[in-house]
């Protein structure tokens, strides 16, 4: 490990950014559940109404709540894998140092717009905790659960493409490699 390596590494970031990870990949494991959950549910009711003639009142809430949460619990990792849609036609045919400044404004661009619409859609959520409304099919839950998850998504998305904005990292390398270092 170089000086400047063990610099960098004691950075005030560094610790917030590994944070940040672990928040990012518990969420998609979390994610990972849901899906065994919709798996599980769907099955569960295909036995039950072809089988015993039992159908449940139950599982088509349960996949459409595992579905929303399992959405917006991976999209963060998505973005810090960068597996978000990247059309590189224009970075690509630029020049190295150009395609990297115009990157990072695509970047801050984005993190830009993550953050005011998760700051909206934390406002929506924000009133339907405060006024109770709850969701409308069988099984119903109180909707800020589900909507609390989405300014979620997006603030977490919005600090990834921040890092990636602000990273030490050549941006327009690192969009066509994946996970950020």
């Amino acid at each position: 490990m170089t000086s400047r390596d063990l610099k960098q590494s004691r950075s005030w970031a560094a610790p917030l950014g590994a944070a940040h990870d672990a928040i990012t990949q518990l969420g998609f494991y979390i994610s990972g559940l849901c899906l065994l959950i919709i798996v599980g549910s769907y099955c569960y009711e295909i036995a039950a109404r072809y089988f015993f003639s039992a159908p449940t009142r139950w599982a088509g809430a349960m996949v459409a709540y595992m579905l929303c949460a399992m959405l917006f619990l991976v999209t963060p990792e998505l973005a810090r894998n960068r597996g978000h849609i990247l059309i590189s036609i224009l970075p690509d045919t630029l020049p190295s140092n150009i395609a990297d400044i115009y990157m990072r404004i695509i970047y801050l661009l984005s993190a830009v717009v993550c953050m005011v619409v998760g700051w909206l859609c934390f406002g929506v959520a924000l009133s339907q905790f405060h006024s109770g409304i709850n969701t409308v099919n069988e099984w119903r839950i109180p909707k800020w659960y589900l909507s609390a998850l989405i300014p979620y998504a997006l603030f977490s998305s919005g600090i990834y493409f921040m890092r990636f904005a602000f990273s030490k990292q050549r941006a327009h390398e690192a969009s066509t490699e994946g996970v950020l270092s």
